[in-house]
């Protein structure tokens, strides 16, 4: 994991937490397994579309005479 990509989740994860305690101050209720399936959420990993190289295609190719 890249030095960058450790702070952006950090960063994700104390707003979020910023978020609940905002909610709490000012009294709105949030039950404990809204709390727990919100921060199973944020763990869970991503996905990320890769678009295939030019080699990867396959087929025939460039045609050669």
């Amino acid at each position: 994991m890249s030095l960058k990509a450790f702070f952006e989740q950090r960063w994700r994860a104390l707003l979020v937490c910023s978020a609940l305690q905002f909610g709490v101050l000012v009294g709105a209720p949030m039950r404990p397994e809204e709390i727990r399936e919100l921060m199973h959420r944020m763990n869970q990993p991503k996905l990320a579309h890769v678009l295939p190289d030019k080699s990867d295609e396959g087929g025939d190719g460039p045609v050669r005479e």
